[in-house]
């Protein structure tokens, strides 16, 4: 179940927490849910086997061992590129360095690492096989959103079905692959 954050106030703790449950996995995601006041105390309120919180990762470095401890098990980074100039470009100024040493604060802190990449034609289209030697080197899921067509994406690609249950994504896999492929099923 997809629990949207919004501003501090807009939805109280105790929704929240109603909401969730029953649920075996739970996501946080909407307005930056690192910069709302008393997350670290939600997710400790929070019992379900899976809880994934949504970022844009610049929070994430400080918090990722607070966030473990508190029973977080998976962080979804949202990125559309993996290169500097482009991510500064993108995010007013903004700095890719602080997401990758959040991700890398994640896997020291034994957080699962998904990846949600939204690639766009003409800016960062030509990133899709950097961001698939990434499950190479790491077991991440890397998460193609449906910001261009799949098939434009997957034609780039020999991948084979992962069996599991991973909600609303398709998962995939290389052979000699550590991590996974996904792409959100389109209803």
């Amino acid at each position: 179940m997809r629990i949207e954050l919004k501003e501090a106030g807009i939805l109280p703790k105790d929704e929240i927490l109603e909401m969730a449950r029953g649920q075996k996995s739970v996501i946080l995601g909407g307005a930056e849910p690192l910069k709302r006041t008393g997350i670290l105390d939600l997710i400790k309120k929070l019992k379900n086997e899976e809880i994934i919180l949504e970022t844009e990762g610049t929070e994430l470095a400080p918090m990722a061992e607070k966030l473990k401890k508190a029973g977080l098990t998976c962080v979804a980074i949202r990125v559309n590129t993996m290169r500097h100039t482009r991510y500064k470009k993108s995010h007013e100024d903004g700095d890719l360095n602080k997401v990758i040493e959040g991700i890398n604060k994640a896997v020291d802190h034994q957080l699962k690492v998904r990846l949600l990449v939204s690639l766009e034609k003409g800016f960062s289209d030509d990133e899709i096989l950097d961001f698939v030697q990434l499950t190479f080197q790491h077991d991440y899921e890397i998460v193609f959103l449906p910001t261009m067509p799949y098939e434009e994406i997957k034609e780039k690609m020999r991948l084979r079905p992962v069996e599991g249950d991973f909600g609303d994504v398709e998962m995939f896999k290389y052979a000699a692959a550590r991590g996974k492929i996904g792409f959100l099923k389109q209803v």
